[in-house]
């Protein structure tokens, strides 16, 4: 397997002046090698709160209830909903599939597919964790036995994401690498203890995927595990759509061809990184960890398969010019960059010439203007969580100005919306948020 890191521009023009001043590098990694060589490690946290075991009944299966009395309209909040009058019929469970159901669907798919050195672990987790399956290729029957116990286990009526990923990070053991595929379809307790186990899992090169189901769940919280990791965040509007999805994350496990890629930083000093956005295969702003040992910085990509490439924008602050700048207009080094696959590696500068500075190339610009809608919709998401709709109404606005100015003019209209309703009712409207949120993860 090779690495291929490219940095553009291969030099950024800097205007000699006192003060400070914006760098941009667009950073390009490619890899190159046999996919699918390495074991696959999954451990999948299923959330089985009382709202994933709720059988799914069509619109005739629904009049029904209505008929019968098993259903009645009631306010919540002012509005009329729907409310069960009691336990759903046993001939309607019986052909009415949860979401639970649909995900043990899934993992049966799963095992008939796995080689036998790869492991897959079960854990279903709402107040409290519970491992349902674990073992190789070499013992489908085991597997197959505790994934069928999903469907009718209880664990609990609320929702701990935490006590399903602490699980998860023991079932993996002390071994580098691994994906842990999270699934839910509501509001977690402890939201801050699932960031700092996802911290865990980075540091130990395991990523965290996570589906995220319906259009109530918590977002933000999802795609940050995703992008802190290096793992995958998908939007499921339907538990029909849960087999799809964990077979899609199959196929990328088996088509890595770079496996917990990272991508290092050594800062010149005076040089500070000031943003890091994933610009491909989805928009995220990005965290970095400080190394301890020693004065690099790193940024955690996931897996990327034979021909795709991870496209990231790094926003530098320089330093101003020295009083005697190099002979000739040499370019001095910001930052030199390790990309890193395992034993692989690939290196390239990030270089500076203070020789006047010139407008960024239309690319930088575009770019530029993507990173900054994402850093606005996660700001307007944390302002939201923390009660104050007012500010995330306010900088919905500004991200839907951005858009409009890159002619995203149906994202631009969503996010006035969600403005709207945000400073209307405190509240954002549920499906459309969510929508919008994954939306712009693809927007390229």
């Amino acid at each position: 397997m090779s690495l291929q890191l490219a940095i553009f521009p291969p030099v950024i023009d800097l205007a000699p002046c006192a003060g400070t001043q914006v760098a941009y590098a667009l950073v390009t990694i490619g890899a190159e090698g046999r996919a699918g060589v390495a074991p696959l490690d999954w451990v999948v946290v299923a959330d089985a709160s009382r709202s994933m075991r709720i059988p799914i009944v069509s619109e005739e299966q629904f009049r029904d209830l209505v008929r019968s009395g098993g259903a009645h309209e009631v306010l919540v909040d002012g509005m009329p909903v729907w409310q069960l009058a009691g336990p759903v019929p046993e001939a309607i469970r019986a052909v009415a599939p949860s979401a639970l159901d649909h995900t043990a669907r899934a993992l049966h798919s799963v095992v008939e597919r796995l080689e036998r050195d790869d492991r897959l672990c079960l854990i279903a987790c709402a107040e409290r964790a519970v491992r349902l399956a674990s073992g190789s290729g070499a013992r489908r029957d085991e597997l197959v036995a505790g994934i069928a116990a999903l469907p009718a286990t209880r664990v609990g009526e609320a929702t701990d994401l935490a006590a399903g990923m602490r699980l998860a990070l023991e079932a993996l053991g002390a071994a580098e690498g691994g994906r842990i595929i999270l699934l839910t379809d509501g509001f977690t307790r402890d939201p801050e203890a699932c960031v700092a186990l996802a911290r865990v899992a980075a540091a130990r090169g395991i990523s965290v995927s996570t589906l995220g189901l319906g259009g109530e769940f918590q977002d933000d919280l999802l795609t940050r595990l995703a992008d802190l990791t290096g793992g995958r965040a998908t939007f499921l509007h339907h538990a029909e759509h849960i087999p799809a999805a964990v077979a899609a994350e199959l196929a990328a496990a088996r088509g890595a061809v770079a496996h917990t890629l990272t991508l290092e930083l050594r800062l010149t000093r005076s040089v500070t990184l000031r943003h890091a956005t994933r610009l491909a295969p989805e928009l995220a702003p990005l965290e970095w960890e400080n190394d301890l040992d020693e004065p690099r910085l790193r940024l955690r990509l996931g897996d990327l398969e034979r021909g795709a490439t991870a496209r990231l924008l790094l926003e530098f602050l320089a330093p101003p010019a020295p009083p005697r700048p190099q002979a000739d207009g040499a370019p001095m080094r910001l930052a030199a960059l390790v990309a890193r696959a395992g034993a692989t590696s690939a290196s390239a500068d990030v270089l500076g010439r203070y020789a006047g500075a010139s407008a960024p190339a239309p690319t930088i610009l575009a770019a530029a203007g993507r990173a900054s809608i994402a850093r606005l919709q996660r700001r307007a998401a944390a302002a939201a969580a923390s009660g104050d709709a007012s500010g995330a109404a306010t900088l919905l606005r500004t991200a839907a100005a951005r858009l409009r100015d890159l002619d995203e003019h149906e994202l631009a209209l969503a996010a006035l919306r969600e403005a709207e309703a945000l400073a209307v009712t405190g509240r954002d409207t549920g499906l459309g948020a969510r929508e919008l949120t994954y939306a712009t993860r693809r927007l390229q």
